[in-house]
């Protein structure tokens, strides 16, 4: 911290160690306790903020995602005159980006959600509606605009995020970075995160549901 920055308050030195525990241990693994301690706070002092472990661990979480979907949503409506399919493209590659560099903590959410934490499994089961949503009224308006072609909405976003890899871009620097893959899975992992990588698979998904593709097919 910069010495003229005024010192953090008890919330916000609580909030900022807790990022740091859930990205090396996941959710599971903040003891309140040990928060408080390594935060140099009581734990009345934990309580007297937030209550309790679940409240604490469901606005640290929004506290880690806010900002993403802050990102996200800054992408999508960079340029109101741009073409839907411009801003959805950016907006995918924004999200692929953050994927690969919140990959650890992306897979901490997940595998805490799968093991029965609350807060993981409410963030989750909310998400739908926050960056998925933005991304699927950008398919719904690129196809209004005529750019891509007439199928159900979701299925093309879906499309979309299993061409890019999406969902392997969420794990594959972990494993990458496991230490017990062979060089060359691991290789292939760190590729796959390539940003040059991820552009020219976008690229290659978008043009296949393009309605410019569709009609040079058929000439």
């Amino acid at each position: 911290m910069d010495a003229n920055e005024p010192p953090l308050s008890t919330r916000e030195r609580l909030l900022a160690q807790g990022l740091l525990l859930a990205a090396a241990k996941g959710l599971r693994g903040l003891k309140v306790r040990e928060l408080a301690a390594a935060a140099g706070v009581n734990p009345g002092g934990f309580v007297y903020h937030f209550g309790s472990r679940e409240q604490f661990i469901a606005e640290l979480v929004e506290r880690w995602y806010a900002p993403l979907y802050a990102s996200l949503e800054a992408a999508a409506t960079a340029d109101a005159g741009a073409p839907a399919l411009q801003r959805l493209e950016a907006t995918l590659l924004r999200l692929a980006e953050m994927l690969a560099c919140h990959a650890g903590m992306v897979g901490h959410v997940l595998e805490d959600a799968q093991a029965g934490e609350p807060a993981a499994r409410a963030f989750l089961l909310a998400l739908p509606q926050r960056h998925p949503r933005l991304l699927l009224r950008l398919v719904e308006r690129a196809q209004r605009e005529g750019s891509l072609i007439a199928a159900p909405p979701l299925a093309l976003l879906l499309f979309l995020a299993g061409a890019v890899g999406l969902p392997l871009m969420a794990v594959a620097g972990r494993l990458a970075d496991s230490g017990w893959l062979p060089g060359e899975a691991a290789g292939l992992c760190r590729n796959w995160q390539r940003p040059e990588a991820v552009r020219m698979r976008l690229a290659w998904a978008l043009r296949g549901i393009g309605t410019q593709g569709v009609n040079q097919g058929d000439r």
